[in-house]
């Protein structure tokens, strides 16, 4: 991926010039900065005037079908905004921030704030969901899912019965590559500088442990590596990367970097993610600045190159 590619940690309208838009005009899913949050945006022109559609987003029994959490929200600022499905924990409650009758919602939820717009268009109504949130490396995750639920809300309108389009993992590596996911987030300080992946992919920990050890390759299988011994390149045998300094399959990978290499420390780690799959975090750090333009290009390549893998195993 070029380094020169817009930061996507600029609002969309800034990095572009202007919201860049469906076929049918609808303003694309996406990422926008805001005060050091993540938002994600999605949107739908639904052929339904606002009060439909605000009966929609509104209704328990309406929004039962198509929102997660089958949410009963108390239609008053300071309200409560419940989600029963998901029981009494932080995820089953929030509160109403703002309610303006046919034109917009506002709430917490386990975190983060969700705002669900409405705004007429021609004989329709658009509607806009915006999550703000702390998980830069989930947007893509939980932009697929909006527009999912927003497929379920015309659904729901149409009177039709609501299908369930699953994961769609195609759709996320997509939106990844829109948000510009696979980038780094670099940090600095007297101890030298750091470089951060962290990317949602869409294969289990155990499935993306064997094609980082493959290189990337689908059909492949790199040797396992053991502490104290030499990490060499899956594509490139004769090229070391470094030397195993910590290991614990399918979670950890750590190396001291090769001196030929760029780079002093590279942490490699699987966790948690989002129900697409395992969160993959790759840590390069070093003191030579000279050194860390090499290893972005380096890594930023082998993190991408792993997700478009593990889109192709989950095929």
């Amino acid at each position: 991926m070029s380094t020169d590619a817009p930061d996507p940690t600029v609002p969309t309208s800034q990095a572009t010039g202007g919201v860049p838009r469906t076929a049918d005009g609808v303003p694309a899913p996406r990422l926008e900065d805001r005060d050091g949050r993540a938002a994600v945006v999605v949107s739908r022109l639904l052929p339904h005037p606002p009060e439909e559609v605000w009966e929609g987003i509104t209704r328990p029994v309406l929004l039962e079908p198509w929102f997660p959490g089958a949410p009963v929200f108390t239609l008053r600022e300071g309200g409560t905004a419940r989600f029963p499905a998901f029981g009494e924990g932080p995820e089953g409650y929030g509160q109403m921030l703002e309610v303006e009758h046919g034109e917009r919602l506002r709430f917490t939820w386990g975190g983060e704030e969700m705002t669900l717009a409405l705004r007429p268009e021609g004989d329709g109504t658009l509607l806009t969901i915006t999550q703000l949130g702390d998980d830069r490396p989930g947007t893509a995750s939980y932009a697929t899912g909006w527009e999912a639920c927003l497929e379920g809300l015309a659904q729901v309108l149409a009177g039709q019965e609501v299908t369930d389009p699953g994961p769609r993992p195609a759709r996320h590596e997509e939106l990844a590559a829109a948000f510009g996911l696979d980038r780094p987030v670099p940090a600095e300080d007297a101890q030298g500088w750091v470089l951060r992946w962290s990317r949602q992919l869409v294969v289990p920990a155990e499935t993306a442990w064997e094609l980082w050890l493959a290189g990337g390759d689908p059909a492949g299988h790199g040797p396992d590596p053991e502490i104290d011994r030499a990490f060499r390149s899956p594509r490139a045998p004769e090229v070391v990367l470094g030397t195993v300094t910590a290991l614990d399959p399918p979670r950890l990978l750590v190396l001291e970097v090769d001196p030929a290499e760029p780079g002093e420390g590279l942490r490699v780690a699987t966790g948690e993610g989002t129900g697409h799959g395992t969160r993959l975090e790759v840590v390069l750090s070093g003191t030579d600045a000279a050194e860390r333009e090499a290893g972005r290009e380096q890594w930023t390549a082998a993190v991408a190159g792993l997700a478009a893998a593990a889109l192709r195993r989950r095929d």
